[in-house]
């Protein structure tokens, strides 16, 4: 079945979004009117934007000026750009992913330490936690039990441990029913990954097991305020493992946790 491509006489719905450009660094100018109409919904996911040429003259700039402001657009993943005759400009589809691994690659070349990660975790999941603890679907619920199991069969493989543990971790964000939480967190995943390894012991498995069965359990039962409590303890006894002297105290861990 053949696909239907827009002609570029038919978009007079995004045609009048751009103005012209007459200015310098005109390629980033460009780029800048459709980040802004996309952020103000003027234009959205799928959107057919039209052709480089086209779009070349909507923004009155050069071909060459227009294709690497499209480019750029591109790059950080706002335009999907397709080449040949029936080719031309799309907004881009969501891809949580992309934007994981790009601010994953962000946090490590600006050097973000231990203590910051830790902190941004604690900010990210113990919200999760009680969102989840409210808002826990069929599904959800499905999900996160398949990754308690992952993470108690991982037990016997200590070098893949610290993933399954970070799934469970990513299945409860997912949990919370809030997306934003959810992107962060996949971001925040590939900088755990590394630093948790060097941590994870047959003794710390079976403390990490235990935890998440009471956080589980915590959850399915629509505890918020205990889902809270635990998914802090667990996060601020990892962080002292790690940062022994943190001058930043969130809680007082329950002596029991430490033991478990």
């Amino acid at each position: 079945m053949k696909e239907n491509i827009p002609h570029d006489t038919s978009h007079a719905r995004t045609s009048t979004v751009w103005e012209s450009v007459q200015t310098e660094k005109l390629s980033w100018r460009v780029a800048s009117q459709v980040r802004a109409a996309l952020f103000s919904k003027q234009v959205k996911a799928g959107d057919f934007l039209g052709s480089e040429a086209s779009l070349a003259q909507q923004f009155n700039v050069s071909r060459t000026a227009a294709r690497d402001g499209l480019r750029t657009l591109e790059a950080v993943g706002i335009v999907e750009i397709r080449m040949g005759a029936k080719g031309g400009v799309w907004i881009a589809g969501a891809n949580p992913e992309r934007f994981a691994d790009a601010l994953s690659i962000q946090l490590s070349l600006i050097g973000a330490g231990a203590h910051e990660v830790f902190d941004a975790q604690m900010a990210i999941e113990v919200l999760a936690a009680e969102k989840a603890a409210e808002n826990l679907t069929v599904a959800h619920r499905t999900a996160l039990r398949d990754a308690l199991h992952g993470v108690e069969d991982a037990r016997k493989q200590l070098e893949t441990f610290t993933d399954a543990s970070l799934r469970f971790h990513e299945a409860l964000v997912e949990a919370s029913g809030n997306r934003v939480l959810l992107a962060q967190f996949k971001a925040l995943r590939f900088v755990l990954t590394p630093l948790l390894a060097t941590y994870t012991s047959a003794d710390t498995a079976n403390r990490v097991i235990a935890s998440h069965r009471r956080l589980f359990d915590a959850v399915c039962r629509s505890e918020v305020e205990l889902a809270r409590r635990l998914m802090q303890e667990r996060i601020q006894i990892v962080r002292t493992s790690f940062i022994p002297m943190t001058p930043t105290v969130y809680i007082r861990p329950d002596p029991e946790a430490v033991r478990a």
